[in-house]
């Protein structure tokens, strides 16, 4: 079994009804014996294809449109899936070639209910990584419980190595939880960074206090000042929404692990994605034509000026690939409008080296009055990434109500989910469709679930948690 994380989630119900509806794909409204395979399902064969690709100094990427064609006289919603790629080097070793100059932040939660297992583990984990990293990476160290103490100022590592794991044994648990002091204070120390480093900050936690907004405001004021921000809950008590969210706005990884033991190997994959960071700041710009407007963005956090929508992405090490959905509105109304032209740019900087700005080719879009022209230009995969994304946005609902004592209306959202992805797989292509049938059937097993496991007991908290990673990391890159 396994569930999803509990949040609030902006817009998530309108925009699988939106996502469904323009993909030809209803949710709400498809008959009570339609099937996959039923033509009252309103299913189409999508196979139109409007994409533009990007490449530059160790990236490239994709832009691509659900849609070729739109129906004239109406406002039809468009999505665009943005993809940016860092590119693997010829040569490839985790912690050797290619390797970039990093400035890390542990922020270890130190509270009373961190004492026993959790903080001997921790000393050791945090010991472990020290012993990983080389002696010109640069680390700072901070406790937090009731308030946050600097244990230590950024410093090289080969500097401070031996005192650094000194202080880091004598740690002891005690007190309650206040997440944004110790954030803030990592913030704090990063603003030290030696030029030119790749800046991380790693939080762990294994519990919640009551200062969500304010934790998040400071994990998007990190992003914004090119600090990424990884967050990982240790046991059953912390809030996942919580600590996801912080992942979220800081644009780095979430994960739970069940106890102590795990750490070590968290955040030894937090310094590999550092230590391998190629691109710091991408960004895709996309200039929007008279007549088409900006609805929503996932996956990136977006800034609106005028007719250009940037997209801001952040850092990527080798190999990433970040997905962005973005919602548009495209109204043909007016008579005049015959084709809507998008033109798009992508930017960032390589690590240790120059910046970059390359132009992708021009997407237009067709105004017609024939519906089946539309139908026809149709892009299945686009469909399918965008409602996979809603559906990861709506499983976090479900979960919500789960955690809340509504069991019926988590199962009844988990199970609308189901039809939404079964119907979309029967226009994407293959590849596609094994992701939609994945996530599909892990939802299923999500809905039994609920009507079998008390969301109060271990292995409900447990499993929600677990599925909170997933659908959490499924916003931004691709996890079924």
């Amino acid at each position: 079994m396994s569930f999803s994380m509990t949040s609030r989630v902006r817009r998530g119900i309108a925009l699988s009804a939106v996502v469904l509806a323009t993909g030809g794909l209803v949710l709400y409204r498809a008959p009570a014996a339609a099937s996959p395979g039923d033509p009252g399902a309103a299913h189409v064969l999508a196979n139109g294809k409007n994409s533009a690709a990007f490449a530059g100094p160790g990236v490239h990427g994709m832009i691509s449109l659900s849609h070729t064609r739109v129906l004239s006289g109406q406002d039809t919603t468009v999505f665009a899936d943005v993809r940016v790629v860092a590119d693997l080097p010829i040569e490839t070793s985790t912690l050797t070639v290619g390797r970039a100059p990093i400035s890390l932040a542990v922020v270890l939660d130190t509270s009373g209910s961190m004492s026993g297992e959790k903080i001997e583990e921790a000393r050791r984990s945090v010991l472990r990584l020290l012993a990983d990293m080389r002696d010109d990476d640069e680390i700072t160290v901070i406790r937090y419980s009731d308030t946050s103490e600097l244990i230590q100022p950024l410093a090289r590592v080969g500097s401070i190595r031996q005192a650094l794991s000194a202080r880091i044994a004598r740690l002891d648990a005690s007190g309650g939880t206040n997440i944004p002091s110790g954030l803030a204070h990592g913030l704090r120390a990063l603003d030290e960074a030696t030029r030119g480093r790749v800046r991380r900050i790693v939080l762990v936690s294994d519990g919640l206090d009551s200062t969500r907004a304010q934790a998040e405001n400071l994990a998007r004021s990190s992003f914004a000042s090119g600090i990424t921000v990884s967050s990982l809950g240790i046991g059953l008590d912390f809030d996942e929404s919580y600590m996801g969210s912080l992942a979220q706005s800081g644009h780095g990884n979430f994960a739970f692990v069940k106890d102590g033991a795990s750490l070590a190997k968290f955040l030894h994959r937090e310094l590999e994605e550092t230590v391998g960071t190629t691109v710091e700041n991408a960004r895709v710009r996309l200039q929007l034509p008279e007549g088409m407007r900006f609805v929503s963005a996932t996956g990136a956090d977006a800034v609106v000026n005028g007719n250009q929508v940037e997209l801001a992405v952040g850092s990527l090490f080798a190999g990433d690939e970040r997905r962005v959905v973005v919602e548009l509105a495209a109204s043909t109304y007016r008579s005049e409008v015959g084709t809507f032209d998008i033109d798009a740019t992508a930017s960032w900087n390589q690590v240790g080296g120059a910046s970059f700005t390359t132009r992708a080719p021009r997407l237009s879009l067709v105004a017609t009055a024939d519906a089946s022209e539309v139908n026809r230009g149709k892009d299945g995969a686009v469909l399918a990434s965008a409602t996979s994304v809603v559906a990861s946005q709506r499983q976090i609902e479900a979960a919500n109500a789960y955690a809340s004592g509504d069991v019926a209306r988590a199962a009844q959202i988990a199970e609308k989910n189901e039809q939404a992805l079964a119907a979309a797989m029967v226009a994407a292509p293959a590849p596609a469709a094994t992701s939609l049938d994945t996530q599909m059937k892990a939802y299923r097993s999500m809905r039994k679930g609920f009507a079998t496991v008390s969301p109060k007991s271990a292995e409900g908290r447990a499993a929600a948690k677990e599925a909170a990673v997933k659908d959490m990391g499924n916003m931004n890159r691709s996890t079924f």
